[in-house]
């Protein structure tokens, strides 16, 4: 803070270097992509999840 009760003035190439690494482009575009390949493989997806709940369930451990 500076003396007049105002932030400070940062640098123009700090908010050149965090602008990318908070822009939700990135994130986005990831979840779309797991998201599709979640539909695709949704019955491998089904029966995988299904197996480990029955063999947690089957094995004492609930």
């Amino acid at each position: 803070m500076s003396g007049s009760g105002r932030p400070a003035a940062r640098p123009y190439g700090a908010r050149a270097v965090r602008a990318p690494l908070t822009d939700p482009v990135l994130p986005l575009a990831a979840l779309g992509i797991a998201a599709v390949a979640a539909a695709l493989y949704s019955p491998m997806l089904t029966w995988a999840i299904t197996g480990g709940l029955a063999g947690y369930s089957l094995s004492g451990s609930v």
